[in-house]
């Protein structure tokens, strides 16, 4: 709905191909925004891409300095509407949002300078050059997070163990799978099943991940709460390996000694 009546709105002012431009446009900018500044979930759709519309309409309002009464009404109905909805809805990209909507305002003075201001059309190409080269700078400079542990370690912390165990199923089939996953897989099975069968889970991880300073560490813990401390010593000398720095595994080696 937003997204006809915003997009019938800049094809009457603009024509269809411009209106294109400016949706395409405002869409990619609004991802680049969501992936420079929201790495840790997942976000799809063209909200961006309509909010970038809206944009489009509020930078030529100012620019004609004019606008009838029943364009006003479109938007603030439409406004009311994508607001209320939000409202009620989880997870609401506002970034992807925020940035579509710059976006939209910043190719439409683009647009115009062009035919009116050529200095300011030569500023705005360089800052916008410049937005672009700075967001995906940023979007490769970002530490690699798995998403999808993020998201099972959401739903074990809201006790929803079972779609937990789904999700964890769909990470390992679709081969996203690291260290980590098979870390939180465990605790996902000794809450459901039994303890035996995590520690088989995590023995499983290290198969697949021998050096993972996470695992052989919770295996050192999981044979230190069965009274197995040889083992567990063993996968402390592991860890410490890896990782000779790392406290958690330094204060447990010290315990195992004493």
């Amino acid at each position: 709905l937003s997204l006809f009546i915003f997009g019938k709105i800049v094809e009457s002012l603009v024509g269809r191909w411009q209106m294109l431009v400016i949706y395409l446009f405002s869409g990619i900018i609004g991802n680049l925004f969501s992936l420079a500044f929201l790495n840790d979930n997942i976000s799809l759709g063209a909200s961006g891409a309509i909010f970038g519309l809206l944009g489009a309409i509020v930078a030529m309002m100012l620019i004609s300095k004019k606008f009838t009464q029943k364009m006003m009404l479109q938007i603030i109905i439409a406004t009311l509407i994508m607001a209320v909805i939000s409202l009620f809805m989880n997870n609401v990209n506002i970034i992807a949002h925020l940035g579509g909507l710059f976006a939209g305002g910043l190719i439409v003075y683009i647009g115009y300078f062009y035919k009116t201001f050529k200095k300011g059309f030569h500023i705005l190409i360089i800052v916008t050059s410049v937005l672009i080269i700075g967001l995906l700078v940023r979007i490769f400079l970002i530490e690699d997070v798995n998403i999808y542990n993020k998201i099972i370690q959401k739903q074990m912390n809201e006790g929803h163990f079972s779609e937990a165990k789904h999700m964890i199923r769909e990470t390992v089939k679709k081969d996203y799978a690291n260290d980590e996953t098979y870390y939180l897989s465990g605790f996902v099975i000794a809450a459901k099943n039994s303890k035996a069968e995590a520690i088989a889970e995590w023995e499983r991880g290290l198969r697949i991940f021998p050096n993972s300073s996470l695992l052989n560490y919770q295996m050192a813990i999981a044979n230190r709460s069965l009274g197995d401390n040889k083992s567990a010593k063993k996968f402390i000398k592991k860890v410490l390996e890896v990782d000779p720095q790392n406290k958690n595994a330094i204060n447990l080696k010290k315990e195992l000694d004493d």
